[in-house]
């Protein structure tokens, strides 16, 4: 099971950096809201990589995305607080938006991984 999450935090974080520059390069020419990129891209990520997640899990997959995703969010406060930065109800909505995202790709994928 710890080699299924491996896999997918590598996925998580490869599609985090590739995104990162993927959409440098499109602001370069177009000039899109820096609010828009910072939530679109871990959202799009966690959702890719939980559904790869999904698709190697037997049964409740829903706990598997609340799993994964919680290790995230933790991951994510931590470099928070050691960044210093700042922590409102924003940051909270966007984790929650996150945890559901999370939850709905891995069930995705364990419903790809039956077809």
């Amino acid at each position: 099971m710890f080699k299924n999450y491996l896999k997918s935090y590598l996925y998580l974080f490869g599609l985090i950096i590739i995104m990162t520059l993927l959409l440098s390069i499109i602001n370069y020419f177009i000039n899109l809201p820096s609010n828009t990129i910072k939530i679109i891209i871990p959202i799009i990520s966690l959702l890719i990589s939980s559904i790869i997640l999904g698709k190697s899990t037997k049964e409740k997959a829903y706990l598997e995305g609340i799993k994964f995703s919680l290790i995230y969010i933790i991951f994510t406060i931590i470099l928070k607080i050691i960044l210093k930065t700042d922590f409102n109800l924003k940051v909270i909505i966007i984790y929650i938006l996150l945890l559901f995202t999370s939850i709905i790709g891995s069930m995705i994928g364990i419903n790809l991984k039956n077809k």
